[in-house]
C-alpha cells in the first residue's frame, strides 16, 4: 500500500523545526511507502519561500518595541534598566530576523529543508520519484477545464491535477492520502471509483494525519512520533498564521 502526501502537510512541518524533523525521519526511514512526485518537490522548494517570507513578516511586525524618552523618567533607575532590557530584546530579534533570511537564502540553513532533501535524495537514488511528461500536463489541464476532481475552483494551477494523473499512471497498489485539500475530502467518492476503474485498486481513504494514515498501510508509528504530530495538529487549530493553512484540521478520515 502506498501514501500519497500532499504538499501542504510537508509546509506544515515549519511549525516546529523539531516535531517537523520528527516526522520527515520517520518518513525518510519508509522505503517505498511514499508517493513522492517532481511536482510535490517543486512545490515545496516554490512554497518554502512563502512560507518563510509570511514568518518574517508577521515575526517583524509582531515583535515591535519602540523606545520612549522623557527627562522625567531617565534618572529613573528602573527606567534605565527597562531601557538595557529593550536594546537587549531588538538586538536578539535582529539575530532571529537575521536567521530566517539565511534560511531563505540558503536552503541548508534550513533544517526542514535539509530532511526534505534527504528524503527526495533517498527516493531518487531508489527510482522512487515519479515525473511529469507532457502527456501528464495534457490529461490534468484536460480534467481541469473539464471539471473533474481533484481541482480547486479558481485556482489556475494544475498541481493537484498532475499529482493524480501520476498516481493513475504509475501506481498499482492500493493508496491512502494525506491532506487536508477540499479537492481530496469533498470528492472523495468519484476519486475512488475513478482509481479503481483505472488500476484495478482501491483508495483507502483521506486522513490529515500522517500517523493514521502509517497505521492504515500497517506501520506502527512509535510514541514520539504521535506526539509530534499532535503538537503540529495543536498548533494548526490554534493558529491563523499563514494562507497554507486555511482549512481547518480534521481527525476523522473516509475508508472504503
Amino acid at each position: 500500500m502506498k501514501i500519497l502526501i500532499d504538499t501542504n502537510i510537508y509546509l506544515d512541518f515549519y511549525r516546529s523545526n523539531k516535531e517537523g524533523i520528527i516526522l520527515l525521519s520517520e518518513l525518510i526511514a519508509l522505503d517505498g511507502v511514499i508517493i513522492l512526485t517532481d511536482q510535490i518537490i517543486q512545490e515545496f522548494e516554490r512554497s518554502r519561500e512563502k512560507v518563510l517570507r509570511n514568518v518574517l513578516k508577521n515575526f517583524e511586525q509582531e515583535s515591535r518595541l519602540g523606545g520612549f524618552t522623557s527627562s522625567l523618567l531617565s534618572d529613573m533607575e528602573d527606567f534605565r534598566e527597562l531601557e538595557k532590557a529593550r536594546k537587549l530584546y531588538n538586538n536578539k530579534k535582529d539575530k532571529v530576523i537575521k536567521l530566517i533570511t539565511a534560511m531563505l537564502d540558503d536552503p541548508s540553513e534550513d533544517k526542514i529543508a535539509v530532511f526534505f532533501k534527504q528524503l527526495v535524495n533517498k527516493a531518487i537514488a531508489g527510482n522512487k520519484v515519479w515525473y511529469t511528461d507532457d502527456e501528464i500536463i495534457k490529461n490534468a489541464h484536460s480534467r481541469k477545464l473539464i471539471g473533474n476532481p481533484p481541482t480547486t475552483i479558481d485556482k489556475y494551477s494544475i498541481g493537484d491535477e498532475i499529482n493524480w494523473e501520476i498516481v493513475l499512471r504509475h501506481i498499482d497498489e492500493d493508496t491512502i492520502i494525506v491532506g487536508r485539500d477540499n479537492a481530496f475530502y469533498d470528492n472523495f467518492s468519484f476519486l475512488a471509483k475513478e482509481f479503481k476503474k483505472l488500476t484495478g485498486h482501491s483508495l483507502k481513504g483521506v486522513t490529515d494525519r500522517i500517523t493514521n494514515a502509517l497505521k492504515i498501510v500497517g506501520i506502527r508509528p512509535g510514541d514520539v512520533v504521535e506526539t509530534a504530530e499532535k503538537l503540529l495538529m495543536r498548533s494548526m487549530e490554534e493558529s491563523n498564521y499563514s494562507e497554507f493553512w486555511k482549512r481547518s484540521a480534521k481527525v476523522e478520515e473516509t475508508i472504503l
